[in-house]
């Protein structure tokens, strides 16, 4: 696990790399553009932006302080027409960097502003799968997000630099053949291809609908999810396998099993989203939270605008409920023991992340299938 300081480390040259983009000529432009910025109650000091953009500062800054700062500079940089650092113009990509950051050093007790007030998202850290903690490691619990924050996480990106031996970033991975749920066993219940638009999934013009023998899901700007429950019974035992791509747009799918009436109750989540982060999750929506219990940042060769084939198992056990999703046939398993969600729909959900007034998202599922599982001893 990296040292948490070189995680901030790594955060504030970015933000000292991003400062240098602003073509301001000095730190003290900068604290003078960053109250004339809205919301921005005064600005930011020159001292305190001199602590923000030093590495060797390690005092986390206050949210509000971040905040302002990645908004007066993206700002200059537009208004100077320059380009920011690779992935840096992003505000959410900011966003989900600092909760990174700040959870990871809350939870190692390294320095922390005191007044380091919380984002309107909760952390969004990477959960192992718990089949693969290491003896005698402390099992950490879920991270409790908000439930705008799964969607957000699809966001996170960290600066790196590509292995040159591996595959080009824009090499979709092979499509496996329908066979992850095939072999769990079972009984499938269910097959569509689309073709038949009257195979009983919701029709909504302009947000869930077939279309030329796919079915497209279509999210509006902000934070958006379209949920499509499948014309199948309710199940305990199941598992979904789909063929998706991301049309237009930023965001993701996901599917889901064991979820409660209605598009806003609780679920087990199987998500991927189209900066390639894949996870599983158990979303409760009326409390705006969803708690992340497994994910990985990246899968090498997925790419979401190319066919991508995404399985979902939810199967109870001695141990609790084993969920495993597969994403173009690599795995991730989490066990949760402490589970109340017995039995339920699953179905598909397509969600948004823009900002632009007016932009949408397209999903497209282009086949599904859905097994019913025998319960694992």
């Amino acid at each position: 696990m990296a040292d948490p300081l070189d995680e901030l480390r790594t955060l504030k040259t970015q933000l000292r790399e991003l400062r240098w983009t602003t073509q301001a000529d000095s730190l003290k432009t900068l604290a003078r553009e960053s109250a004339r910025r809205p919301g921005a109650r005064g600005g930011i000091s020159k001292a305190t932006i001199g602590n923000v953009i030093n590495p060797d500062n390690s005092t986390m800054p206050r949210w509000e302080t971040y905040e302002i700062f990645i908004d007066t500079c993206l700002h200059l940089v537009d208004r100077a027409g320059a380009e920011p650092p690779p992935g840096g113009g992003d505000r959410q990509v900011w966003r989900l960097r600092y909760i990174q950051v700040r959870d990871a050093l809350g939870d190692n007790g390294e320095p922390l502003d005191e007044e380091a007030s919380a984002p309107p998202v909760e952390p969004a850290v990477a959960e192992p799968d718990s089949a693969r903690d290491p003896p005698g490691r402390r099992r950490r619990s879920p991270v409790w997000l908000t439930a705008a924050a799964i969607l957000a996480m699809g966001a996170l990106v960290v600066w790196q630099v590509a292995d040159k031996d591996g595959p080009a970033p824009d090499a979709p991975a092979p499509v496996s053949p329908l066979s992850f749920c095939a072999e769990l066993g079972g009984k499938r219940i269910l097959e569509d291809s689309f073709t038949d638009a009257t195979s009983g999934w919701p029709d909504r013009t302009g947000q869930s609908e077939y279309v030329a023998g796919s079915y497209h899901l279509t999210a509006a700007a902000g934070i958006q999810m379209v949920h499509a429950s499948a014309p199948v019974p309710v199940l305990a035992d199941s598992c979904t396998e789909a063929v998706v791509r991301m049309e237009s747009g930023f965001g993701g799918v996901a599917l889901w099993c064991r979820a409660e009436p209605g598009d806003f109750a609780r679920r087990y989540f199987f998500a991927v989203s189209s900066t390639g982060h894949w996870s599983i999750a158990m979303g409760q929506p009326l409390e705006s939270r969803v708690a992340v219990l497994a994910s990985r940042d990246s899968l090498p060769g997925l790419n979401l605008a190319q066919p991508t084939r995404i399985g979902a198992s939810c199967r109870s056990a001695a141990n609790g409920v084993d969920l495993v999703v597969s994403v173009n046939g690599e795995g991730l398993r989490y066990v949760d023991p402490d589970s109340r969600l017995t039995t339920g729909s699953v179905g598909v959900v397509g969600w948004s992340w823009l900002l632009d007034p007016g932009a949408t998202s397209s999903a497209v599922v282009e086949e599904i299938a859905i097994w019913e599982l025998p319960a694992l001893n």
